[in-house]
């Protein structure tokens, strides 16, 4: 996001050059600073409302307020034209007063120009930190955090009016008083805390980061969180600090995915990590691991213990926020030399908390400890204890303890084949990939039967390997393996989940969550994960903490109207599926954790819940603000953005719990969820022109994140060929779907057509209405998108729609497309010599590096030299993480190059098995006469030679283009024998006979049995002279080895191309 920009004009022209000195400050006063079109309103809350037409007359009640407006033009004027600053104090603490507490005040402030010369005032600088300049700061910044905590209005206004570099500003503790460090952090706070309706939302946010991430503020905020004084303003500041970078870098990614970016750019964290932020937050969690442990301070790297009035969620959401989809940043956070030391590798207490492979029980520390000795680790009883209990319950939330409550680790690689980043969000992945567990469904499409095997068709299985890397950006690369060592910080972080707050268990499940799926979670821990994480998340979905929280919950004050309180419930009714949703997304017996933890129902209920009219929901509001059914459908109300927020969560999780296995989708239908999804959260914003009839309900609509969230659900419900033929075709979830595709958001017309790959299967009851409503020329439009992951999805889900389609779709779909397009999309040879190439480089240049010549861009320059300790050889850490850092630093310096060879990969192979899917069926003979009308006989088959020579062609192109000469050996006999009289393309396919692909090797020898095939009426001399050409060219030799191979389908289909080619046992011909 470097390169964006936002051009927010101040609200009124700015006057002469505002003097910024300790003994002068003059600005005239601005009443006109708001078109004249916004007045003051008492009924107004939070909005500015307009001026009634020309000719009407105001409301009594509006005229009012003469006296006391006079009384605040008074005060603005002492304070923007006097140059004194106990005036300008005078003036500025009654402003406060009469800004606190009170929104019609702070609108008539606003209307009259307050925030320029509050903004020029926090600009100022006395001589000394206590002097009456200083005070004046302080009051000027708590006045700018009461006009910010009034809700949207008031913090876009704010941002016009330029107040974000004076805020930024004040954050230096050399040149700032701590209170007026302390309001600019809660400021920045709330406004990152403030809803912001979608048009301007981005904009904001993007204003805020770029105000944030530059080499001062981040040394600013490195400085404070280093504090280490116990006081409550220190302690607050630490807070608040950590929330700012929480925050910041949380919305910044968020903006980043839904931009329609095809690359993952994490700019916001690789700046926090290269300023020494993550070591600061990493040496403040140490901190509070030392209270716990009561570990004696023996070490400058081992930290004082945190003090009692210390916060700790806000330090774990930061670090969350920085380590979120990158194994190189997690690996630098869990080897921090103060964690290191806390907790060094193989160490006695290690060993001890962590899980035996074969015990009955699992050690974590026990919290809370006084003591300077070590207490002894506390022990979690396990099912593995325990006979069977078949009538077990549950209490507290946690599973039953049944035969079946203990979950063996699977630790399977995330992405087996090639990975492909874009700009989509988490719970967009892996819907249909068949990855991190088996699909044990009988009726799941990713089943298939022996014919497609047979090279008729293309299989939805493997459809299902590959549809992980379509659907995500990469969050979660585990292809540089590290084996992580017993660790006690990570069962320090799973104590926190089972003894603290709402908020606390929240935050350090987030960390657990991102280092899991980062594969950083040691496998032996991997069974605790659901044994206590899962069971206490899913209890939250419908508890509420009702402890009493103590006022250093700084993070989640008030914002906008909303009583603490409230907002407090909030936090946790939108963390809380958005968390569980994390950990949900790779392991099935984490799935089946949370399936008998209730976790279903109780996301089936907040959904709904969240999906009633909220005129009943506005009691958490102020009295004075309750919304009214029409007023809570506006986008930019709280309550409305709250609700959006916890859709969306819910509806990731429960497209998560049914990615794998058939009963849980089942009890996701029985839950009666797809009707709400259907009535409720498919609805847009704004109504969309389709040529297909989409109901009227009254249900309000959704922002962009709930139609993708929704869209995840019906794709991971989709993957049941019984649900997709009855529960889906009943819900009526076809049209809603297919009106997404014209969404004018990009990610939602990714989600969409996504979703629309399943909807259009052979077998599939939907592809009619689809087809009708224009499905071919829709997709075809799609797939020569710019996008790659919307041209990835579109080209999918045309071979999905050709399949055993007649004559006419077939046609139409490739006349879309053109001849040209489709030859540019499969005529990118790709090789991984050049990836080899390249690391070989990498490593070269890593023996010859000098770090100081290499310098980086100019942000990372003045970057780098804030990090205390930068290390660039990593030698505190282990021998194995320093050089899963160094080879994850190369590719993340050539994932670009990376990228674009993964995205040709994945358009090459679509396009290929496209063509399979067009050659397939009945009427093959007529298709593949079709085809080469439109593209040259020789230029196709020239082309798929140079693909099957291209030296360490991808494994999923060799497949492709095997099963496409599969079609064109079973045309005509005129097909059949223009094929045989390219010798060169038979010795490709005869250098194949052992390839690692057992798909490729059955295919081998299904083209020998189509190409030696006699149809009726065919010429015996046509069929012998192909006969004797492959056996000129070696054949019979290749067979032979062949019949050794260890898969039976391939023995099998070599017996019968040996017979049909007069060898071997009962050789059919000679």
């Amino acid at each position: 996001n470097q390169s964006s920009t936002i051009n927010l004009q101040p609200p009124a022209p700015s006057p002469s050059p505002l003097s910024t000195s300790a003994h002068t400050v003059s600005v005239p006063i601005q009443q006109d600073t708001l078109p004249s079109s916004f007045i003051y309103s008492r009924s107004a809350k939070n909005t500015f409302r307009q001026a009634p037409p020309r000719g009407t007359t105001e409301p009594p009640s509006a005229m009012t307020r003469s006296a006391e407006e006079s009384l605040f033009v008074s005060l603005l004027s002492q304070l923007s034209q006097s140059s004194e600053p106990e005036a300008k104090l005078s003036a500025l603490r009654a402003i406060k007063h009469r800004l606190i507490g009170h929104d019609q005040n702070k609108e008539l402030f606003v209307r009259l120009g307050i925030a320029v010369p509050l903004s020029a005032t926090l600009g100022s600088h006395g001589e000394r930190l206590d002097d009456a300049w200083s005070e004046a700061r302080v009051e000027a910044g708590v006045a700018v955090g009461s006009l910010a905590y009034g809700g949207e209005s008031y913090v876009l206004h704010l941002i016009s009016a330029g107040i974000l570099p004076r805020l930024t500003e004040s954050l230096d503790p050399a040149t700032s008083p701590p209170k007026l460090i302390l309001s600019s952090l809660r400021t920045l706070n709330t406004m990152l805390d403030t809803y912001i309706g979608p048009d301007e939302s981005a904009k904001t946010t993007i204003a805020i980061t770029e105000a944030i991430y530059t080499p001062g503020v981040l040394r600013c905020l490195r400085t404070l969180l280093s504090q280490t004084a116990s006081d409550s303003l220190c302690q607050q500041q630490i807070a608040l600090a950590a929330s700012l970078v929480a925050k910041s870098c949380a919305q910044s990614i968020q903006i980043v995915s839904s931009a329609g970016s095809e690359s993952y750019e994490a700019a916001q964290q690789k700046l926090l990590v290269d300023a020494g932020v993550l070591d600061a937050l990493a040496t403040k969690l140490g901190s509070f691991c030392v209270t716990d442990h009561a570990k004696s301070n023996t070490g400058d790297a081992i930290p004082p213990p945190a003090p009692h009035n210390a916060s700790l969620a806000p330090i774990l959401d930061a670090i969350a926020a920085i380590i979120q989809g990158s194994k190189l940043r997690s690996i630098e956070f869990l080897f921090s030399p103060t964690l290191l030391a806390i907790f060094p590798p193989g160490s006695s207490e290690s060993k001890s908390e962590a899980p035996s492979s074969g015990g009955t029980s699992t050690f974590l520390p026990r919290t809370g400890s006084s003591s300077n000795l070590m207490q002894a680790p506390q022990q979690i009883i396990t099912p593995q204890a325990f006979p069977p209990l078949s009538a077990a319950t549950s209490s507290g939330g946690f599973p039953s303890l049944t035969s079946h409550a203990s979950f063996p680790a699977t630790h399977q690689s995330y992405y087996p084949y090639h990975r492909h980043p874009v700009g989509l969000t988490e719970a967009q992945q892996i819907l249909l990939g068949n990855v991190g567990t088996v699909d044990d469904s009988e009726g799941s499409t990713g089943g298939d039967t022996p014919l497609r095997r047979r090279g008729e068709t293309v299989e939805a299985e493997d459809d299902d390997r590959h549809r992980t890397a379509t659907l995500g950006r990469p969050d979660y690369p585990e292809d540089i393996g590290i084996e992580v060592e017993e660790t006690g910080l990570i069962n320090w972080l799973m104590s926190k989940v089972r003894s603290g707050n709402s908020i606390t268990i929240l935050s350090s499940a987030s960390v657990i969550a991102n280092l899991y799926l980062v594969g950083l979670i040691p496998k032996k821990l991997l069974n605790v994960l659901g044994l206590v994480v899962i069971p206490v998340l899913a209890r939250l979905l419908n508890e509420t903490d009702t402890e009493q929280r103590k006022t250093i919950d700084f993070g989640f004050t008030g914002v906008g109207g909303v009583d603490a309180q409230t907002w407090y419930r909030w936090q946790v009714e939108e963390k809380t599926p958005a968390v569980l949703s994390r950990l949900l997304l790779k392991c099935g017996n984490l799935q089946k954790a949370a399936v008998e933890a209730g976790a279903i129902k109780k996301l089936a209920a907040m959904l709904k819940t969240a999906c009633e009219s909220p005129v009943s929901a506005a009691n958490g509001v102020n009295d004075d603000s309750a919304h009214t059914l029409e007023e809570s459908a506006n986008k930019t109300n709280p309550l409305y953005n709250h609700r959006m927020r916890v859709k969306e969560g819910t509806l990731r999780c429960i497209a998560n719990i049914g990615l794998f296995r058939d009963e849980y989708r089942k009890a996701i239908i029985d839950s009666g969820v797809v009707v709400t999804i259907v009535s409720s959260c498919l609805k847009p914003m704004k109504p969309i022109e389709s040529s297909l009839y989409t109901e009227q309900t009254n249900s309000e609509g959704n922002l962009p994140p709930v139609l993708i969230a929704a869209c995840s659900v019906t794709r991971s419900l989709s993957r049941s060929v019984s649900i997709l033929r009855t529960s889906l075709i009943d819900a009526g979830v076809a049209v809603p779907l297919f009106n997404l595709l014209h969404h004018p958001d990009l990610n939602v017309t990714i989600a969409a057509s996504a979703s629309v790959c399943n909807l259009v299967l052979d077998f599939s009851p939907m592809r009619r209405p689809i087809l009708e409503a224009g499905a071919v020329d829709m997709l075809c439009k799609l797939s020569k998108s710019e996008y790659h992951s919307l041209k990835l999805n579109a080209l999918w889900a045309l071979k999905h729609l050709v399949l055993d389609a007649d004559s006419a779709t077939k046609k139409r779909s490739f006349e879309g497309l053109t001849s040209e397009f489709l030859m540019k999309i499969i005529s990118v040879p790709h090789s991984d010599e050049d990836d080899e190439e390249e690391e070989g480089e990498d490593e070269e240049d890593e023996e010859m590096d000098d770090p100081e010549s290499n310098p980086n861009t100019a942000m990372e320059d003045s970057i780098g030299s804030l990090r205390p300790g930068t290390d660039a050889s990593h030698t505190h850490l282990p021998p194995k993480a320093a050089a899963a850092v160094r080879l994850l630093q190369r590719r993340e310096n050539t994932s670009p190059v990376v990228l674009a060879k993964s995205q040709a990969v994945s358009l090459q192979e679509q396009g290929l098995e496209y063509i399979r899917n067009l050659l397939c069926g009945h009427e093959v003979v007529s298709m593949i006469d079709f085809l080469f009308s439109h593209i040259d006989p020789d230029r196709l088959l020239s082309l798929l030679e140079t693909l099957l020579n291209t030296p360490n062609q991808a494994g999923e192109i060799v497949n492709a283009v095997v099963y496409v000469l599969i079609h064109l050996a079973a045309g005509a006999t005129k097909h059949r024998t223009r094929m045989v009289e390219r010798p060169e393309l038979m010795r490709c396919l005869l250098d194949l006979w052992n390839y690692h692909i057992v798909d490729v090797r059955s295919g081998i020898a299904w083209i020998l049995i189509n190409l030696t095939w006699a149809e009726d009426g065919d010429e015996a001399e046509g069929v012998r002279h192909r006969i004797n050409a492959l056996r000129e060219l070696g054949w019979p030799e290749r067979l032979k080895e062949m019949r050794k191979d260890n898969e039976l389908d391939v023995k099998e289909r070599v017996k019968t191309a040996e017979f049909q080619l007069g060898i071997g046992a009962g050789a059919g011909r000679t």
